[in-house]
């Protein structure tokens, strides 16, 4: 009987034989592992073209989460917004659920999103982002597709965060305190304003340099929507301005919004409510990261380095107001 295992590394041998046994592509394929992280990313480079194959983690993501995702997509691809799209395999497929040491493991060959990754946006290219970003959001305002794969609502998130951090920081007290007190901060807050002034829809959920490439010509493409989830339009924004929020000008945010609101308008209460969920997502972060780095799968995350954290939120929410 072989050993347990938490996370395998796949064959990529065997994947790139699955890919072409299933997929229109060429036997002269190559397959290269680029990234291991929530799921396993994998380039697929024949003669002519180049995709990207994702192998979920076990147990990152339901079989209904993907399938959202893949619907999602493929709306946002037939209403002109540059994604990277989910090709289907000989029989119309999208999904093969593999049997790993550990699981079951769930595949899906993506498009390749040509063009390179952007670290420092110039004013033009942070237009042109919130621009199209405005498009995607339009397009998800008010929709439910099905079950996503997060849920970025601001009481699930905080009392995940409490939940998951109360034992972690039992020798930080001030830290949860702060938490606490934020909490108290953020229910007083949204239970004045008028929830109508907020955009409900499907958020990208990590829209950040990382998630996009842009060609020469100033193309945009977004990948990896790992991490969509229904929420708060604004929380993509809030993750925008997040990401780098140190070392990002301010003519950067500005340039980002002037293009999103050529698209969709803001209202006041969403302009004014924009820091609050960068720090959302912070407390995503956090808490994602120490739920996976549980001793079990990866190494613990120092008790010291969360409370680090918690202070770097502090000072972002006392430098927005």
């Amino acid at each position: 009987m072989a050993f347990p295992v938490e996370y395998s590394s796949l064959s990529t041998k065997a994947l790139l034989k699955l890919i072409i046994g299933n997929y229109p592509i060429s036997d002269d394929a190559e397959i290269t592992f680029l990234k291991r992280g929530f799921n396993d990313t994998y380039l697929i480079k024949t003669t002519t073209k180049k995709y990207i194959l994702r192998a979920y983690k076990h147990n990152w993501r339901s079989i209904e989460s993907i399938e959202t995702e893949i619907k999602l997509l493929e709306a946002l691809k037939e209403n002109g917004i540059s994604v990277s799209f989910p090709i289907p395999d000989k029989q119309s497929k999208y999904i093969h659920s593999i049997y790993a040491p550990e699981g079951i493991r769930y595949l899906v060959l993506f498009s390749f999103a040509e063009g390179d990754q952007v670290r420092k946006l110039t004013n033009v290219q942070a237009e042109l982002l919130g621009k199209e970003t405005g498009k995607i959001h339009v397009l998800t305002q008010n929709k439910n597709l099905g079950e996503t794969a997060h849920n970025y609502d601001i009481k699930f998130q905080f009392e995940k965060t409490l939940t998951t951090l109360k034992p972690i920081l039992k020798n930080y007290p001030e830290a949860y305190d702060y938490l606490l007190k934020l909490y108290d901060k953020f229910k007083t807050i949204f239970s004045k304003i008028d929830k109508k002034a907020l955009g409900i829809g499907v958020c990208h959920g990590d829209l950040q340099a990382e998630n996009f490439h842009l060609t020469s010509d100033n193309k945009f493409t977004f990948f990896d929507f790992d991490f969509f989830g229904t929420g708060f339009l604004i929380y993509d924004i809030g993750v925008f301005i997040w990401y780098d929020h140190k070392n990002k000008p301010k003519e950067i945010v500005d340039s980002f919004l002037k293009g999103y609101t050529s698209q969709r308008r803001l209202t006041e209460t969403e302009i004014k409510l924009l820091p609050y969920f960068s720090t959302l997502r912070a407390l995503f972060q956090m808490t994602l990261y120490c739920k996976i780095s549980d001793g079990y799968q990866l190494p613990v995350w120092p008790a010291q380095q969360v409370a680090d954290f918690i202070k770097k939120i502090e000072k972002w929410m006392l430098a927005s107001k």
